[in-house]
């Protein structure tokens, strides 16, 4: 029963999101609406739990992984869970498409740069977590951090498909260059 309540949540939530962006630019307020709607769906934590959602084996390459919750067939409004189980740093990068975050369980920091002729700096930071998350526009950069010492997850949901972004730029700290951030394939398929 869990299952199909989720799907039924997950294609609502999604069905609300695609019919609030028809038409329209995406703008920061835009934005902010599709993350209210994600919060509501968060919000729903006994639909989304560590043991439907397992983070990587201890000893796996990495720390987190995204599970694909929802995607439409031209790649757009694609939504994921990701979950982390251990330290996760990513640095600073752009999206090429609209990206909203938020929290269903545990800490994970997000830091805000701007572009320098020299790199990036830092701007803000906010902290996804239940009730709270960010948005962002295509060009805006942003870092995430995860000190875990229990399972963080967390909505991703972004304007297309993190398989069809390969033109993600992210700053290479030791080499001082802007560098191809190439497109996400370690993705979980779990779309019911």
């Amino acid at each position: 029963m869990i299952k199909e309540e989720r799907r039924t949540a997950i294609a609502e939530a999604v069905a609300r999101i695609r019919e609030r962006t028809a038409g329209q630019d995406v703008t920061p307020e835009l934005l902010d609406d599709i993350k209210q709607q994600l919060l509501h769906l968060a919000g729903k934590t006994h639909l989304f739990s560590v043991a439907d959602f397992p983070p990587p084996e201890e000893g796996s390459k990495r720390n987190s992984c995204l599970y694909r919750l929802s995607e439409d067939e031209d790649h757009r409004f694609a939504l994921y869970l990701n979950v982390a189980g251990g330290k996760v740093s990513a640095p600073p990068h752009d999206h090429t498409t609209w990206a909203v975050i938020v929290g269903i369980e545990g800490q994970e920091e997000n830091r805000f740069y701007r572009r320098k002729q020299d790199g990036v700096e830092q701007t803000g930071r906010a902290m996804v977590e239940p009730g709270a998350g960010i948005a962002l526009m295509p060009d805006d950069l942003h870092t995430i951090h995860i000190e875990a010492e229990a399972p963080v997850l967390n909505f991703h949901m972004y304007g297309l498909g993190l398989e069809q972004l390969d033109g993600r730029n992210f700053w290479n700290a030791r080499e001082n260059c802007w560098k191809v951030f190439p497109a996400h394939t370690d993705i979980r398929e779990a779309r019911l």
